[in-house]
């Protein structure tokens, strides 16, 4: 027992470092984009994943200090600082919820158009995030009113109602329900974007609209590509989290709460970190953020290693190949695309 109780301090004492450290980079990682290129990474869903790694690592330090609390004997009892505990934990995943739903309104809004005459949801996508607080605020109270206090053995905070289990399972999968309604949201407008570039897409049989059907397949592909990326926001819960729901919900049917407790804990304790690393590495795919590490590349590439080789294989190194068909173009159009492929000396 001693051997195994060092280890998990040490993979606690891991997992303590490692969690807020994903969602801290990712919201530091938003901010100095955002400030550095402006007009690449500065949209919506750069900005929503970085206050998703901020509440992510919110969460993590607090449930390291409601571990901590936990362990000295004043704190066992019921008493303020496991309800603050128990609060924020339940707020902060509501906060979440609230801001995947802004890039699914964001679509909906400026991409089809839905509700764009609605001017209480113009005025709530401007104040957004103090609406997502507020009303996130509002749904969590009752926990912060409620009995809790600090579990004497699995360290962490649990509430205390009329029937414990029951209402807190109905909690958890009332959040979780929540966060499928989300995912079946995105199906829905993805879905709908898709055919309508699809319907938009210029015929091939004719010749003269061949620049727009490559601009609108571009267009198709990447929106393709960025819903494929924004569908793992709502499903990272619930692909990590639902075994350790189900367990819960198992365990309690049949099995002593403090059991069921321990399921729960222990699911927690491993599916935590690996849902941190998931969403840092589903910021570092959305396409603003590789658009911006393609940027970074290519200059970084073309300092370092093609100014030291000639100016000519300069040139044919960055040119890839004309930007439109020869056969399509006027004389004004090849003119342009003359000065495109040979660029006058500068002094």
């Amino acid at each position: 027992m001693g051997e195994l109780s060092w280890l998990t301090e040490y993979y606690l004492s891991v997992v303590d470092v490692l969690s807020p450290a994903c969602g801290l980079s990712v919201a530091l990682s938003a901010v100095v984009l955002i400030s550095m290129y402006a007009d690449i990474a500065n949209t919506i869903t750069v900005r929503v994943s970085g206050m998703l790694g901020l509440c992510d690592a919110l969460y993590q330090l607090g449930q390291l200090i409601s571990r901590e609390l936990a362990k000295q004997p004043e704190h066992q009892d019921y008493n303020g600082a496991a309800r603050v505990f128990a609060f924020t934990t339940y707020f902060l995943q509501l906060l979440n919820s609230f801001l995947v739903s802004r890039i699914a309104l964001d679509l909906q809004t400026n991409f089809l158009h839905w509700f764009a005459c609605n001017k209480l949801l113009r005025w709530v996508l401007r104040h957004y995030v103090k609406s997502a607080v507020a009303l996130a605020f509002v749904l969590a109270c009752p926990l912060f009113f409620a009995p809790a206090r600090f579990h004497p053995v699995f360290m962490y905070p649990q509430w205390s109602f009329g029937s414990q289990t029951r209402d807190t399972l109905y909690m958890v999968f009332g959040f979780y329900i929540w966060v499928i309604v989300q995912l079946l949201n995105f199906a829905l407008v993805i879905v709908i974007v898709i055919i309508r570039l699809r319907r938009q897409t210029p015929s091939q049989n004719n010749p003269s609209s061949s620049l727009a059907t490559d601009v609108m397949r571009t267009l198709e592909h990447r929106m393709r590509r960025k819903a494929r990326i924004l569908l793992l926001y709502p499903l990272s819960p619930i692909l990590f989290y639902s075994p350790a729901l189900v367990a819960y919900w198992v365990q309690t049917l049949h099995l002593s709460h403090n059991r069921a407790t321990a399921i729960i804990w222990a699911t927690s304790a491993v599916v935590g970190p690996l849902q941190a690393v998931f969403d840092l590495l589903v910021f570092a795919m959305l396409p603003p953020v590789q658009r911006v590490v393609q940027c970074y590349w290519t200059l970084h590439k073309d300092s370092d290693t093609f100014l030291l080789s000639e100016p000519g294989h300069y040139r044919e190194s960055i040119f890839v190949g004309p930007y439109l068909s020869e056969s399509t173009l006027s004389n004004q159009e090849r003119w342009v695309q003359d000065i495109a492929e040979h660029p006058p000396a500068t002094v």
